[in-house]
């Protein structure tokens, strides 16, 4: 899904860039804490799957990362608030991974 996600974003870059229409994709990784997909059934089938308890999910998708940190909701709207702003004003069909 994601692939497809920025493959279109791409392509939607290409085709606004004339009439100065930005796109551009936050890619995050799991974020653990605030989002409700990750409570109840969903966090216990996740913790099944990589054969490990609910609360040693977070220091997993924590360990994976390269800077080997937890991402928050926060550092989404963060890169969200980039996109957005004039400091992104000449930025098109770029990703940010958080």
């Amino acid at each position: 899904a994601k692939a497809a996600e920025i493959h279109l974003a791409r392509c939607l870059a290409l085709e606004g860039a004339d009439a100065q229409i930005r796109v551009n994709v936050v890619n995050p990784d799991a974020v653990l804490r605030g989002s409700k997909i990750w409570t109840g059934e969903w966090k216990e089938q996740r913790a099944a799957a990589y054969k490990m308890s609910t609360d040693d999910l977070e220091e997993h998708y924590r360990s994976r990362s390269m800077l080997k940190r937890s991402v928050f909701p926060e550092d989404i709207a963060e890169a969200i608030y980039f996109f957005a702003s004039d400091m992104s004003a000449k930025s098109t069909g770029n990703i940010v991974n958080v």
